[in-house]
């Protein structure tokens, strides 16, 4: 009797521990699904926050650009002609003792031209009107072939097929990584040449950059955040900012390669050219 009271009690005790056990299991696994859904909120806040921040910053850049290329493009050239009318002028007139005054001119024309090369420069720098006006393929040509001639690394990128046009946020951050990959190779990798391709096919864009130096860091690509590599993290979020996924692959043979890929949705090639 008293060992059928004992199991009783046993059997009673399992069950209520079962039970508590179960709802403190099922508010545990709650609270787990509510903390995540809200991660997963954060994160998709942040990541459009980034996009708008982004967004913002090209539009900026776009403004100050036009502006510098513009306006002060326009200043110094009417600068330029002044300064040509009062020189020949001058050298009209049968006066040596003009001389040093028209030489003093001429240094300030060819002044004048340097400042402008800058300007053109700096505005390309800032957002290069080709992007805007010859579409993705012909600036990511002429990136290519400025960063040859400003690195001494030799790149060349391979455009198969026609891009179509593009959306605008796509273009522009398809080209952001193209130079943010490059500005990266020329810091680290001591590489000698850089080959790339970029292609639309299967509803999607790809963009391959490989270059032939001593590969990325392999701690690097562990923690991104950790390794305080902010140029391989904004080409992360720009990656994400579109839908994308970029990875950066250190080859066993020599080098690395940025793979970007960005889905296209059906219609999205048709869209205008970015403005």
């Amino acid at each position: 009797m008293q060992t059928l009271k004992g199991l009783n009690f046993v059997l009673t005790t399992a069950i209520l521990l079962f039970l508590v056990l179960r709802r403190a299991y099922s508010g545990w696994r709650a609270a787990e699904e509510k903390r995540a859904h809200g991660a997963a909120q954060d994160r998709e806040r942040l990541r459009s926050l980034s996009a708008y921040v982004q967004t913002l910053r090209e539009e900026e850049r776009t403004r100050i650009a036009r502006e510098i290329h513009d306006e002060l493009g326009q200043l110094l050239t009417g600068i330029k002609m002044e300064v040509r009318l009062i020189e020949n002028r001058l050298a009209d007139r049968d006066d040596r003792s003009l001389n040093p005054i028209i030489d003093r001119l001429v240094e300030a024309s060819e002044m004048v031209d340097a400042t402008i090369t800058s300007i053109q420069r700096i505005s390309a720098g800032l957002r290069p009107s080709t992007l805007d006006d010859l579409g993705l393929a012909t600036a990511l040509r002429e990136e290519a072939a400025l960063f040859s001639e400003r690195s001494g690394i030799h790149c060349t990128i391979t455009i198969e097929g026609t891009l179509g046009e593009l959306p605008p946020e796509v273009v522009t951050n398809t080209f952001r990584i193209f130079q943010e990959a490059l500005t990266n190779v020329a810091r680290h990798a001591e590489a000698r040449h850089i080959t790339s391709r970029i292609a639309v096919c299967d509803g999607g864009l790809i963009l391959e950059i490989h270059d032939d130096g001593k590969g990325i860091d392999l701690d690097d690509l562990q923690d991104l955040h950790a390794s305080g590599s902010l140029g391989l993290i904004g080409m992360l979020e720009r990656a994400e900012s579109m839908q994308g996924k970029i990875e950066f692959r250190r080859e066993l043979e020599q080098g690395t390669s940025v793979i970007l890929t960005i889905p296209l949705p059906a219609g999205k090639t048709n869209l205008s050219s970015p403005v």
